[in-house]
């Protein structure tokens, strides 16, 4: 059993795999170019298919590296037939692999940031005005909701910085490493043994396996125990939408979005203590209505695909609002341009709150829950039942019980960024053989692309929402 044959069948495992890889690249470009309304295949098209390809072949890559490397773990290490010169070429197929996994890797977790930096976003208000005056509404709720989203926008189920310590826990200090020592058996950390040379494929195998288990238990622990008994993130900006009456509507495609109800049953929320007590009793007690979008449902959690006409139609609202931020050199500009902004928003507000309410004649929805394919394949059909007045497709909304809004966050994308995490730490260790040098390199580049999806998420928020920035902690 020489080298070549293992390179070659490491090549042909990467060929089938890298087939189904751009079959798999071709259905996410057309489910994004049927959400993004688009009549013709241009450059944004072309663009998103060599973003989902890098992001494919790159795990191909690193599921190759994994399983070649354990293959030579398990039955290919003591084999006397195996050179030093055959494990070269082998570790050097790997190495080229790794290398070419994390950047293909790290063009996906840049397009994964512009996408998520990028959406629409609008906090629909439901209070209603006080002693009849439209102005006298408080902005609090709706600062407050932002600056939650604000904070679980690079929320994840698996921490890195605990991951990696673990991973080091069972590397150095059980000394799992060992097994890339000497005939690959276990070596206690108590023994006097020093590795003098390592295996840099048996290396691969054991952070793959250490890594991917962590990762796993991790997953485990916070779905089975964390969110159910401590907190659930998502939950919880869910209820504080509801008790805030402030829902919330984003578009992350020109035809799709997300719709999270939060229009409270109680009709308003800006009240004093006494009566945010009592609201929550009544809910608690069911002696009043429900959260739900439906009457006496709870769902509150909606996938939209809307139609070009509702689409135009909230863009020349959307326009009128942004248009009034202009210049604010004196005191009468700054009062004529907010009060025109204000103007704007009630009427963007007031809109959006209509369709969901079913008010406005020609852009009614049609709400249903996904079939069966749809939650598989992740893409909604439109089923033909009723048309507007334009002769389109009516709207849609889709209950979400998947919670795949969280795709906008980084929880959304939780196994791409475990794989890129994992690729970053056994490229850098086959480049320098070092563990520790790893655990510390993948942590400072993880911390950095956070900041970065930090930084731009938050401007971004602030920019569609036309909150500042000093109020998005």
């Amino acid at each position: 059993m020489d080298a070549a044959s293992q390179n070659g069948n490491a090549l042909i495992a990467f060929g089938a795999l890298s087939g189904a890889g751009i079959i798999l690249a071709f259905a996410r470009t057309w489910k994004w170019f049927s959400r993004s309304g688009r009549d013709v295949i241009d450059l944004a098209t072309i663009g998103k298919f060599f973003a989902y390809i890098c992001g494919i072949i790159g795990t191909v890559l690193l599921l190759v590296t994994a399983g070649v490397s354990i293959w030579y773990l398990i039955f290919i290490k003591n084999i006397p037939e195996i050179t030093d010169t055959n494990k070269e070429q082998i570790k050097n197929l790997l190495e080229t692999f790794l290398i070419t996994s994390f950047v293909l890797k790290l063009v996906d977790i840049i397009h994964i940031i512009i996408r998520q930096t990028r959406i629409e976003i609008f906090f629909m208000d439901w209070e209603r005005p006080k002693k009849g005056d439209s102005e006298n509404v408080s902005v609090w709720r709706t600062y407050f909701a932002a600056n939650e989203l604000n904070e679980i926008q690079t929320f994840r189920r698996v921490n890195v910085p605990f991951q990696l310590l673990f991973v080091l826990f069972f590397l150095k200090v059980i000394n799992f490493e060992s097994y890339s020592c000497g005939d690959g058996t276990f070596i206690s950390s108590l023994s006097n043994f020093i590795c003098s040379r390592s295996d840099a494929i048996v290396r691969i195998a054991v952070a793959f396996f250490v890594l991917l288990g962590t990762a796993v238990v991790q997953n485990l622990f916070f779905t089975i125990f964390y969110q159910r008994f401590i907190e659930d993130k998502i939950t919880n900006f869910i209820d504080l939408c509801s008790v805030s009456n402030i829902s919330v509507f984003i578009l992350d495609e020109n035809l799709h979005g997300y719709y999270i109800h939060g229009r409270s049953p109680h009709g308003m929320t800006d009240v004093n203590m006494k009566d945010t007590v009592m609201n929550l009793y009544r809910e608690e007690n069911r002696m009043s209505g429900t959260r739900g979008l439906e009457p006496n449902s709870d769902e509150q959690i909606f996938i939209m695909k809307i139609n070009r006409s509702f689409q135009r139609q909230y863009q020349s609202l959307l326009r009128t609002y942004y248009g009034y931020t202009g210049p604010r050199k004196t005191r009468q500009d700054a009062e004529r341009y907010t009060d025109l902004l204000l103007q704007a928003y009630q009427n963007l507000n007031g809109f959006l709150c209509a369709f969901i309410d079913q008010s406005l004649s020609s852009h009614q929805y049609i709400l249903r829950n996904r079939f069966f394919l749809e939650r598989i394949l992740d893409y909604e059909f439109r089923v033909r039942t009723r048309s507007d007045f334009d002769g389109q497709i009516t709207n849609f909304f889709f209950t979400d019980n998947e919670k795949t809004f969280t795709n906008i966050l980084f929880c959304g994308e939780q196994s791409t960024l475990v794989i890129w995490n994992m690729i970053t730490f056994l490229f850098i260790d086959i480049l320098a053989q070092n563990y520790v040098l790893a655990a510390i390199l993948t942590y400072a580049i993880d911390f950095i692309f956070v900041g970065i999806r930090n930084s731009f998420g938050r401007k971004n928020l602030s920019k569609k929402t036309l909150i500042p920035k000093n109020f998005l902690i």
